[in-house]
């Protein structure tokens, strides 16, 4: 039996003196009838051949039991690892993938879906959001998983910074956790960053904010032309 798996007891007792209490027999309080003296016996050694723990030792058991449980710190999975794709975009988006969640690159990315019935979606999405979504399970997470094993494709929602569906008339813009979605007179559809307040204009004839990322884009048979937005973060949220 492995230590926390001995340890999983330990759950079971708030204290450490609840802890040396379950060594502590039925014959110890009908004789000794002194709650401090038995648990100063069991300290001791002297009512199990076990090891007894000292109370540092007791809270840093109990943390590792905790932890291997609920664990504190879940590894980040980078689904990019299971590419085996040679689609260009797929590719982009793997590049991509690790310095948008360290945080280093923000990347929105324009994407269009022809459904079943020949109609296009279309939508802008937040990179980062989308993904840490999808490494919390959060309801209505893209499966990014799927899509880049090219069991699913990249299909645009309602929920992501933009959406567009032009046969049935909807328009939604949605704000995320890194962006702001901005309506200039002047400049059009605009994205500004939370962390460092940079505005991302996705007309690239615009110059005033060209600085602010670099536009590329990438074209596959399955996806057609996706456009990149890559902003280096300044400030981080």
């Amino acid at each position: 039996m492995s230590n926390l798996a001995h340890d999983m007891f330990l759950l079971d007792c708030p204290t450490y003196e609840d802890y040396l209490d379950t060594f502590i027999t039925r014959n110890d309080i009908r004789y000794i009838r002194n709650i401090r003296f038995s648990r100063m016996l069991v300290e001791l050694g002297y009512r199990s051949a076990a090891e007894i723990y000292t109370p540092s030792q007791f809270e840093q058991r109990k943390a590792a039991v905790l932890e291997s449980l609920w664990p504190t710190k879940k590894s980040t999975i980078y689904f990019s690892d299971k590419l085996k794709s040679t689609d260009p975009v797929l590719r982009e988006l793997a590049i991509r993938e690790k310095p948008n969640i360290q945080k280093n690159i923000s990347t929105i990315f324009f994407v269009k879906h022809r459904l079943k019935s020949g109609f296009e979606v279309s939508g802008y999405i937040d990179y980062e959001n989308s993904l840490r979504r999808a490494n919390l399970h959060q309801e209505g997470h893209t499966n990014w998983s799927a899509i880049f094993k090219n069991q699913a494709p990249i299909i645009p929602k309602p929920t992501h910074l933009s959406f567009f569906d032009w046969h049935k008339g909807i328009v939604n813009y949605n704000d995320s956790e890194n962006y702001a979605v901005v309506h200039d007179v002047e400049y059009g559809l605009m994205f500004m960053h939370k962390g460092d307040h940079k505005k991302i204009c996705v007309d690239v004839s615009r110059e005033l904010y060209s600085k602010n990322c670099t536009r590329s884009m990438a074209f596959s048979e399955k996806y057609g032309h996706v456009i990149f937005y890559d902003h280096v973060i300044r400030k981080k949220i």
